[in-house]
């Protein structure tokens, strides 16, 4: 079995809007490369991230996974799968967890850096709830200094914080329930979109100096404050671009359908270049056109957008973070597309923004651009090939197995020490 062949695995995105995935393998250099890729319309079967249909969405599934070359017997045709997750039952929360050092050196060591973490990461969850995916954060040595990686340091006191995503245990299992009713009995990771966004449009100086990845799609905006590798912040607010549409069908009197267009389309930009001062619209009454203002459309994109954004600065404000930020905004998902979305992200946030694009990615894209709005399943085979690439190099043997049967969780990296998942 070849190398390609051996390191197949598949990942699935089951958006509001699209349902999608696509099937990769890594190379003999371990990079990712896409082998084919397919999409659907979820025609209400997900909603806010949510599976609302699970019969309906299993069979737009199978369809999508038909046109992948993915017949009954599926688990032969890939090693694993990665799935994301959303929905307003995300929750993250900050662990801290310290270990004194008591040996006469006070070196800090593997296993000091082990204890540190598991005390983090060990929290009480509800019984509805599991851990999805947890990633260290930073490390303190004496309360006072920060670093990315203690190895080798010297201290007295060893502080660990590590980001935890949580989501319905229920939620979980509806979505293993369809992956294995599908023909599917191989592993699968479920992980949060907004991580998987974040892995794939960032680039390695962004993860550094600390920038805020924000997703925006249908009926969701995601975010996630990543610095020097490591996650400080993430969440997800119940409203995108949808949102806006029905503001726009309410307020201009149109069909959501016309609305979705208009967005899709950037029409409102292409307009303006033109110098055209109106938008036509054929009415219901007698399909009669109607001649909408451009200036009444961008005051009610204004007013959703700002208030969108507006929301995110306070929930980052609120948390003393937004001075972490210095390598500014990347915008992914089909709202990036949106001309009004980078210009009310500068005003609202006072910070540089960029279009996330996806690079270092190979094979059939053609159907996969602009890559931003298709970053969370582009960055599910990024990660995968991380994770293969590690287990390939014996990077997460020990630790690997510690952790096993801890629930279906990603681990952030703590460097190469323990040979976790690098941001």
């Amino acid at each position: 079995m070849g190398t390609a062949e051996k390191m197949s695995v598949l990942c699935i995105d089951l958006g509001s809007s699209q349902i999608s995935a696509l099937r990769g393998c890594i190379d003999h250099g371990g990079n990712p490369v896409v082998l084919n890729f397919a999409s659907a319309p979820s025609g209400g079967s997900v909603c806010k991230g949510e599976i609302v249909n699970i019969s309906a969405a299993s069979a737009i599934l199978d369809k999508v996974l038909l046109q992948l070359d993915l017949p009954n017997g599926r688990s032969a045709e890939c090693s694993r799968i990665y799935c994301s997750v959303s929905g307003t039952s995300i929750r993250s929360r900050q662990g801290e967890g310290n270990v004194m050092i008591y040996e006469g050196n006070h070196q800090i060591t593997a296993n000091h850096i082990i204890e540190a973490v598991e005390k983090a990461e060990s929290i009480t969850l509800p019984p509805d709830r599991i851990i999805l995916n947890t990633f260290d954060s930073y490390f303190m040595l004496d309360s006072r200094y920060r670093t990315a990686n203690p190895l080798g340091h010297s201290a007295t006191r060893l502080d660990a914080y590590v980001h935890s995503i949580s989501a319905d245990r229920n939620r979980i299992g509806t979505l293993r329930t369809l992956i294995r009713d599908l023909g599917f009995e191989v592993p699968l990771r479920n992980v949060f979109s907004g991580i998987g966004a974040l892995y794939a449009a960032l680039r390695e100086d962004e993860k550094m100096k600390g920038t805020l990845l924000i997703d925006v799609g249908a009926n969701l905006t995601e975010y996630v404050l990543v610095k020097h590798d490591g996650i400080l912040l993430s969440g997800v607010i119940p409203v995108g671009m949808d949102n806006l549409a029905n503001d726009l069908a309410i307020g201009l009197e149109l069909s959501m359908e016309q609305c979705r267009r208009f967005i899709c389309e950037n029409r409102l930009a292409k307009v303006k270049a033109a110098g055209e001062s109106g938008i036509e619209f054929f009415s219901g009454n007698h399909n009669a056109k109607r001649r909408i203002p451009t200036g009444s459309f961008e005051k009610i994109i204004d007013a959703r957008l700002t208030e969108l954004f507006s929301i995110l600065r306070e929930k980052i404000g609120s948390r003393d973070v937004f001075r972490q930020i210095e390598g500014g905004i990347v915008l992914t998902g089909g709202g990036a597309l949106f001309a009004s979305i980078p210009d009310t992200v500068r005003s609202v946030m006072g910070l540089h923004v960029r279009c996330g694009d996806v690079s270092n990615v190979s094979g059939a894209m053609n159907d996969l651009t602009p890559t931003c709005r298709y970053a969370t399943l582009l960055g599910l085979l990024k990660l995968a090939a991380e994770e293969m690439n590690g287990e390939e190099n014996g990077k997460l043997g020990h630790m690997g197995d510690m952790l096993e049967g801890l629930g279906e969780r990603l681990f952030g990296k703590i460097k190469d020490i323990m040979g976790a998942f690098k941001i």
